[in-house]
C-alpha cells in the first residue's frame, strides 16, 4: 500500500513540530509583550505620581509665597509688582501655577516630556489657557490625540472621580483607553495641592495638578517587537522542521527496514532478518523481530515436519494394518472353504492368526502411546524398581522370539545394582522395544546384552546387539517416528517405526536421556539413563550428555 505524503510519519512529525514551534513562539512573544506592557505601566504610573506631588509642592509653595505679599509681609516693590501680575488674571492660584510651569527649572527637567492640566478648588481647569470651556478630559484628548483609543464615557469618569479625591485630599492614579499590548493606554495621576499653613492654619486644598504623559513610547517597542517576531517565527519554523526531518530519518529509516523485512516474511521467505543495531526502543524491536522470525521459522518448520509425519503416519498405518489384516482374511476364508483339514494345518493356520493378530494389537498400542506423548498425557507411576530382576522377566517374556530368531540374551545388570525411580510398565516397554529392535538386526547366532552402570545419580542402561549396526547417516533420525534405517520395509525389519520414538518419550518423561552409536567390534548399542532412587529428576532432552556418552 501506497502512503501519501501527509500520511509518512516523517512529515507528519516535521509539520507538528512547525505547529509546536509557531505556537511557543507566538505565546513566548504575547507573554513577553504582556509583561513588558504591565511593568512599563507600573513604572510609568510611578513616575506621574512623583512628578505630580512634586509640582503640586512647587505650586503650593509659590503659592503661599505670593499669599503672603498679597498679605503685605513683603515688600512694597513686591507687593506692587504682584497687583500688576494679578490685573486681568484668574487668580493667585492662576498666577502661582504660571510661574512654576515657566520656569526654566520646570522647562528642562526631566519632566518637561509630561502633560500638566490644573482645576481650581471647584474642579474646573485654569491652567493651561485657552481651554476654559472644556474639561480635563477634552484637553488630553486634543493634545495627545487619542480620541481613536479613549473610551470618552469610562475615561471621563475614571478622571472626574480621581479629580474630585484629589480635592478631597487623596491622591488617585488612572489609565486613559484600553489595557492591551497593542492600544496605547495612556496612565495619569491627579495630585492635590495644599498651601504651607505657615502661619499655624491646618492644610488646606486650594486645587489639583493632571499629569500625563505627552507620548507612550510602548507601542513602538510593542511593533519593534512583533516585527521581530514575525521574522524570526519562519526562520524558527523552517529550522525546526529542517532538524524534524533529520531526526525523523532515524525513526522511520528503521521502520522502513522493518517494513522491508515484514514484506519478506509475509512472502515466504521466514530467513529474513532487519540490520538495526541502533540503541533505544528502535533497536530494542529490531532484536524482537529477529526473535520473532527466527521463533516463527522454528514454527514453520515444525508445522512442515508435523505435516511430513502426518503424512507418513497415514502411509505407514496404512501399510502396517493391510499386511496383517491380509494375512488374517486370507487364512480365515481359507478356514471357512475347508481347504487344509489336518489338524497341523489347523494349528499353523491358527498360530499365523495369533500372531498377526498380537501384531496388529502391538501397532494399535504403539499409536496410542503416541497419542498420549503428542497430547502430553504421559504420567509415569514412579516407584523404585530392581533393573536385573525386571530385565530377567522381560528376558523369560521374550525367550521364545530369541530361541526362534536363535540369539542369545544376556542379561549383565548386577543384582545389587541400586534401584532405579521409574514407571514399571513404561520401563517394561522400553525394554521390550530395545529387545525387538536388536533382534531384528541380529543373525543367528548373535547376542542381545543388556547391562547398566552408575553415572553420579543416573543409571546407564544400555542394550548392544551383534548386528551391523547402524548406518551412520541414519544415526541423527533413529528416534524419529516411523524412519527405519532399512529402505527395503521388510517385514523383519521394518516393524511400525514407533518403537525408538515410544522410548525416547518415556525416557523423557522420565527426566532422562537417549541415544545410539555403533560399538567397534560389536553392533548397535542404544543407551538411556534413569534417576536412581531419592535423585532429583532432572529436565529432560532428547540428546546424548557428552559426559556420559562413550
Amino acid at each position: 500500500m501506497r502512503l501519501r505524503w501527509w500520511e509518512n510519519i516523517r512529515w507528519r512529525l516535521a509539520l507538528g513540530s512547525v505547529i509546536v514551534a509557531l505556537l511557543s513562539a507566538s505565546l513566548l512573544a504575547l507573554t513577553a509583550i504582556v509583561v513588558i506592557g504591565y511593568y512599563y505601566n507600573v513604572d510609568q504610573q510611578a513616575r506621574i505620581s512623583a512628578l505630580a506631588s512634586e509640582r503640586a509642592q512647587s505650586v503650593g509653595i509659590v503659592y503661599e509665597h505670593n499669599k503672603s505679599i498679597q498679605d503685605g509681609n513683603g515688600s512694597a516693590n513686591a507687593q506692587a509688582r504682584l497687583k500688576k501680575l494679578l490685573v486681568g488674571q484668574q487668580g493667585l492660584l492662576f498666577l502661582s501655577i504660571r510661574e512654576v510651569s515657566n520656569s526654566p527649572a520646570a522647562q528642562y527637567n526631566p519632566g518637561s516630556d509630561h502633560l500638566y492640566l490644573f482645576c481650581n478648588e471647584q474642579g474646573k481647569l485654569i491652567y493651561p489657557q485657552g481651554f476654559s470651556r472644556g474639561n480635563a478630559l477634552t484637553v488630553i484628548r486634543s493634545l495627545l490625540n487619542v480620541s481613536g483609543t479613549a473610551r470618552p464615557g469610562s475615561d471621563q469618569s475614571k478622571l472626574q472621580t480621581a479629580i474630585n479625591h484629589a480635592l478631597q485630599g487623596h491622591g488617585e492614579g488612572g489609565v486613559f483607553g484600553r489595557q492591551t499590548p497593542v492600544d496605547a493606554s495612556m496612565p495619569f495621576f491627579v495630585e492635590p495641592i495644599y498651601t504651607n499653613g505657615h502661619d499655624g492654619s491646618p492644610r488646606t486644598v486650594i486645587g489639583a495638578v493632571i499629569v500625563t504623559p505627552l507620548s507612550n513610547a510602548i507601542p513602538g517597542f510593542v511593533s519593534t517587537v512583533g516585527i521581530s517576531v514575525l521574522v524570526a517565527t519562519p526562520i524558527i519554523a523552517i529550522l525546526v522542521a529542517a532538524v524534524a526531518i533529520f531526526y525523523s530519518r532515524t525513526i522511520t529509516r528503521p521502520l522502513a527496514k522493518l517494513t522491508a523485512a515484514s514484506r519478506i516474511l509475509a512472502s515466504g521467505d521466514y530467513d529474513a532478518q532487519v540490520s538495526v543495531d541502533g540503541p533505544g526502543e528502535l533497536g530494542e524491536l529490531a532484536h524482537t523481530f529477529n526473535d520473532m522470525a527466527v521463533q516463527l521459522k522454528k514454527d514453520v518448520d515444525e508445522l512442515r515436519r508435523q505435516e511430513i509425519w502426518r503424512r507418513e503416519l497415514i502411509m505407514n498405518i496404512t501399510h502396517d494394518l493391510a499386511t496383517p489384516l491380509t494375512a488374517i482374511a486370507g487364512l480365515g476364508e481359507a478356514l471357512v472353504d475347508g481347504i487344509n483339514q489336518s489338524h497341523e494345518d489347523y494349528e499353523a493356520t491358527g498360530r499365523i492368526i495369533v500372531r498377526e493378530t498380537l501384531r496388529l494389537r502391538r501397532l494399535v498400542q504403539d499409536l496410542h502411546v503416541m497419542a498420549k506423548v503428542e497430547a502430553g498425557a504421559l504420567q509415569p507411576k514412579l516407584k523404585p524398581l530392581r533393573l536385573a530382576v525386571l530385565v530377567d522377566e522381560i528376558l523369560a517374556a521374550l525367550v521364545t522370539e530369541f530361541e526362534r530368531q536363535q540369539v542369545e540374551p544376556i542379561n549383565a545388570i548386577s543384582y545389587s545394582f541400586k534401584s532405579v525411580q521409574a514407571d514399571p510398565d513404561m520401563l517394561t516397554r522400553i525394554f521390550a522395544n530395545l529387545c525387538n529392535n536388536a533382534l531384528n538386526y541380529t543373525p543367528a547366532g548373535g547376542a542381545v546384552t543388556i547391562e547398566a552402570r552408575q553415572h553420579e545419580d543416573m543409571a546407564v542402561i544400555s542394550v548392544t546387539d551383534t548386528g551391523g549396526g547402524i548406518p551412520p547417516e541414519a544415526l541423527p533420525r533413529i528416534f524419529d517416528r516411523f524412519y527405519r534405517a532399512d529402505n527395503a520395509r521388510q517385514s523383519k525389519t521394518g516393524g511400525s517405526g514407533l518403537g525408538l520414538a515410544i522410548v525416547q518419550a518415556i525416557v523423557a518423561v522420565h527426566g532422562g536421556t537417549v541415544w545410539a552409536e555403533n560399538v567397534p567390534g560389536a553392533g548397535a548399542r542404544i543407551s538411556f539413563t534413569l534417576p536412581l532412587q531419592q535423585s532429583t529428576i532432572h529436565s529432560a532432552t532428547t540428546h546424548p550428555l557428552a559426559q556420559i556418552q562413550r
